[in-house]
């Protein structure tokens, strides 16, 4: 990382992954590069995604493919007073007006199709108290009408590394 002061800790790129509304991720297919942005759960080292049975994940998130996910949090262009853009402007620091403040993740995984339908369960119920938890009333009759239309993977986190803009007052 080139900007060591803005580097995060292991913990620290683990809370964004858990907190980001969604990631993307990317892969590489037929010398082209895939991306998709996507809802994402993490437990322990493992992120869990899922998708159609056809398509493009289907076709590439098996077998170890080298998966990268980026979550990005905490998005914020700062508000400045004109007092203080003008000084700025006069302590030649105008350029610090066009900044953005964030936090970000990069996970470099491995994918695997997850082919156990109990863990595909529980990996959709991760998901879903995630981003629905006041809908899991429904959850059991969603994963009898889904479950066997429905792909799950596994990426397996091989490393991680996360940084963040912070900007002070």
């Amino acid at each position: 990382m080139r900007r060591k002061d803005r580097e995060l800790s292991q913990n620290e790129a683990y809370e964004i992954i858990d907190n980001c509304q969604y990631g993307v991720i990317s892969c590489i297919n037929d010398d082209e590069i895939f991306s998709v942005p996507i809802s994402i759960v993490r437990k322990e080292d493992k992120i869990y995604i899922h998708g159609a049975k056809g398509g493009n994940k289907a076709k590439l998130f098996k077998d170890g493919k080298d998966v990268e996910l980026v979550c990005v949090i905490d998005v914020k262009v700062p508000e400045f007073s004109n007092e203080c853009v003008k000084q700025m402007i006069q302590d030649n620091k105008a350029a610090n007006v066009f900044t953005t403040q964030y936090k970000s993740a990069i996970a470099k995984t491995k994918a695997y199709l997850i082919n156990d339908d109990e863990t595909k369960i529980k990996a959709l119920r991760l998901l879903s108290e995630k981003y629905t938890p006041k809908y899991m009333d429904a959850f059991d009759a969603a994963i009898t009408q889904s479950l066997k239309i429905t792909n799950v993977y596994e990426l397996k986190i091989i490393s991680v590394s996360a940084k963040a803009k912070i900007l002070k007052g």
